[in-house]
């Protein structure tokens, strides 16, 4: 913690020595009334301040805050929500009790879920670019698509991973050998045959005794996985889908009829629609529902949770979500992973 009149120089000592990448300004009588990054001393030097000038003309006059009575849940949801690595935590009287980073928050303990993620399609959407490489093992932000998912899992407290396997089987389980994720137990579930995207369920050798959750290895998106299972749990159904928001626009001017009659044209209107993200909780009941070695996709396993007792919940993502799934999304989510991960833990 500094005082405003400290320099700007004195300032990036301070950040410096402590290796948090933030300080925090507070008042004569320690009240917190700003903050500021090593980001915004950088951007104040590349706009000219003087080293010596105090650090209150480039402080954050607004800093996010948080009460000392929040829960760490309630703590990592909003930093994820506004993008921040750091968060005052403060009392009645706004002075500071402590500063929990984002890092820390993610870093969480064990929990007793499992996690399968689907990694035996051809991906024969993206062409030339998987005929030698499966697509779980093409390179975003210059890692693989499936390291980044399997070390966000373990991030959130989960150790126990499942990855099912049948294209270029061989090159995902060695790229594991080669490349462990610190903490986590990575085991294969190997097809003979395809077995779709729900499939492949029935090979786990245990039932799992906790909701577990599923999704396809080729999506991108920094999930509070903790959030999604206190969701689910607290819905009490049988599967739980995540959703996101796609908009799109119609390129030509839409006509509303009445028999031959021209009632009324909208030229080239936007229309939002919620989209099946590719990532699911599920209770370890609706297994029940899987035949071993024969073929299941994912919708055709929701529409039957559709019709269970407590049907079928919906957990809308706000996070930034990148589907890898033709040449086009591919070589979008590369050119623009590092500046939508930049403010998450990737």
């Amino acid at each position: 913690m500094i005082q405003p009149q400290t320099s700007i120089l004195d300032t990036l000592r301070v950040i410096d020595d402590a290796a948090f990448e933030i300080a925090l300004v507070i008042d004569s009588d320690e009240k917190l009334i700003g903050t500021v990054t090593d980001g915004d001393i950088r951007r104040g030097i590349i706009r000219g301040a003087d080293l010596s000038s105090p650090i209150s003309a480039l402080m954050n006059q607004q800093p996010i805050t948080a009460p000392q009575t929040t829960p760490d849940d309630e703590l990592l949801f909003l930093m994820t929500n506004r993008s921040i690595k750091h968060l005052p935590v403060v009392d009645r009287q706004m002075r500071v009790v402590r500063l929990v980073q984002l890092k820390d928050l993610i870093a969480r303990k064990p929990r007793p879920n499992i996690a399968v993620i689907m990694a035996g399609g051809l991906g024969s959407r993206l062409g030339k670019i998987t005929r030698d490489v499966p697509k779980p093992l093409l390179p975003v932000g210059g890692r693989p698509i499936i390291a980044l998912i399997a070390e966000q899992l373990r991030r959130h407290g989960i150790e126990s991973i499942y990855i099912s396997i049948n294209y270029h089987a061989d090159k995902i389980r060695q790229y594991f050998i080669d490349h462990p994720v610190a903490g986590a137990n990575i085991n294969f579930l190997e097809e003979e045959t395809f077995l779709g995207t729900a499939g492949s369920l029935s090979l786990l050798p245990l039932k799992p005794s906790e909701p577990f959750i599923l999704m396809n290895g080729d999506i991108l998106s920094p999930i509070n996985f903790g959030n999604l299972l206190e969701f689910h749990q607290t819905g009490a159904k049988p599967l739980t889908v995540c959703t996101r928001e796609f908009s799109f626009q119609i390129p030509y001017g839409v006509l509303q009829l009445r028999g031959d009659e021209l009632v009324d044209i909208e030229e080239k209107p936007s229309h939002s629609i919620f989209i099946n993200a590719g990532v699911y909780v599920l209770e370890p009941s609706i297994l029940e529902h899987i035949t071993a070695g024969q073929k299941l996709d994912m919708p055709d396993l929701i529409k039957l949770a559709i019709n269970m007792p407590g049907g079928v919940s919906c957990y809308p993502l706000s996070e930034f979500w990148l589907d890898i799934g033709n040449p086009h999304d591919y070589s979008k989510a590369c050119d623009n992973f590092a500046a939508l991960a930049g403010n998450y833990e990737y």
